[in-house]
């Protein structure tokens, strides 16, 4: 009984926090980006490449890990993943864990629709660490 209240504790924390979360973050980066657009405006020097790109590269690439990490079981079940190479980590995104089930255990469907974002685009988004990591997984 008690770690079943305990349980439940724990769960009323986490969805608070992910209340929380919603409303703070997302507010915070907006205020954050537009801080940033106005004062280089107003300083005339402002620069798409220095400023904007890393902002939207940051969100876009954050969006992807919350989708690998909470569609990590739809994406593993779908495309009938059964090796050690998996979707569900946060840190990682969807096109570099389905450039890595490429190299290491099969092709998928979704590797060859992604092809429409570049012909080795999965191939492309696997971090150096993370191929460090599989080529060196059974030396480790």
């Amino acid at each position: 009984m008690k770690s079943l209240l305990l349980g439940v504790k724990q769960l009323f924390i986490a969805v608070c926090m992910v209340i929380l979360a919603t409303i703070v973050f997302p507010t915070l980066s907006i205020i954050g980006m537009l801080y940033s657009l106005f004062k280089h405006l107003l300083l005339f020097d402002y620069s798409l490449s220095k400023q904007l790109v890393p902002i939207l590269q940051t969100i876009y690439r954050s969006e992807d890990g919350f989708a690998c990490a909470t569609a990590g079981e739809l994406l593993n079940d779908a495309l009938e993943i059964k090796g050690r190479i998996k979707y569900g980590n946060w840190s990682d995104t969807i096109s570099a864990i389905t450039g890595l089930i490429r190299i290491y255990e099969k092709d998928t469907w979704l590797r060859r629709f992604l092809t429409i974002l570049g012909k080795n685009h999965c191939e492309n988004a696997i971090t150096k660490q993370e191929k460090y990591y599989w080529e060196n997984l059974n030396n480790l």
